[in-house]
């Protein structure tokens, strides 16, 4: 008889096959004579339902392939890459990658980058809440001062760059997307996902905010963050920046550097 972790672990690896369970695990089942196909229910289910969570998640890219061809996906990627965790919330964290495995889509470069800004998305809109910066928390600091400081992003921001126009792409393929015919020549795109308040915002932006808030989600000062953004888009305009997001949910605190 199999230790209880060994039948387990025999019994989710074959949920993960379509190969018919052996005659010695099927033993160790309670069998009224329908153990089989409970089985074949259960390893059913456990493909479909997790399908489904994965349609949920990347409802762009289904849109994209097509319901049949993405069904196909998923199947291929839950027999892969199985939930680890008991939550579903942000199950399909490898999915973009596993997109960039398969031979058959790479006529569509840009899908693996349309799938990290759904997932991006998701994380953005199951993450922690935050305060948003005051304006009297920065009232007494001076200005040459107030650069020596770093910006706390709002936890839930996500940057991501393509090479391809992402935000077209995907701009046109929701309900309320227009018909336009967008060119893989267009790109690049940049663009940041944040959560300010109850609402997930997908922005797209020019490289210079988009350089200016990697730097500070990795700890940099407000001056050097800004610098480095100045040395690939001249034209960054910080004052016109904070003129429009310092107050508005995409900070939540000043951190010493």
């Amino acid at each position: 008889m199999k230790s209880l972790s060994n039948l387990q672990q025999a019994f989710c690896d074959l949920l993960r096959t379509s190969d018919p369970p052996p005659r010695d695990l099927m033993d160790e089942l309670l069998d009224d004579g329908t153990a089989l196909e409970r089985f074949n229910v259960y390893r059913n289910n456990f493909i479909v339902l997790n399908g489904d969570a994965l349609a949920d998640m990347y409802p762009t890219v289904k849109r994209l392939i097509g319901d049949e061809a993405f069904r196909s996906l998923a199947n291929l990627y839950v027999r892969k890459h199985p939930p680890a965790t008991r939550t579903l919330l942000l199950y399909g964290d490898r999915f973009p990658s596993f997109l960039e495995s398969i031979p058959e889509l790479s006529r569509l470069p840009y899908l693996p980058d349309v799938a990290r800004l759904e997932f991006g998305w998701t994380c953005a809109y199951h993450a922690s809440d935050a305060k948003v910066l005051a304006r009297d928390e920065v009232a007494s600091i001076s200005a040459e001062t107030f650069t020596r400081f770093g910006l706390e992003p709002h936890p839930s921001m996500h940057c991501i760059d393509s090479d391809y126009p992402l935000f077209s792409i995907w701009a046109a393929n929701q309900e309320d997307g227009s018909e336009e015919t967008i060119s893989l020549d267009s790109g690049p795109s940049r663009i940041v996902i944040v959560r300010p308040g109850m609402e997930v915002e997908t922005r797209e932006v020019g490289e210079g905010t988009f350089v200016f808030l990697q730097r500070l989600q990795t700890g940099d000062s407000i001056e050097d963050a800004f610098n480095l953004a100045l040395q690939t888009d001249s034209a960054f305009d910080l004052a016109v920046f904070f003129s429009h997001h310092l107050f508005d949910g995409t900070f939540c605190a000043l951190r010493a550097c």
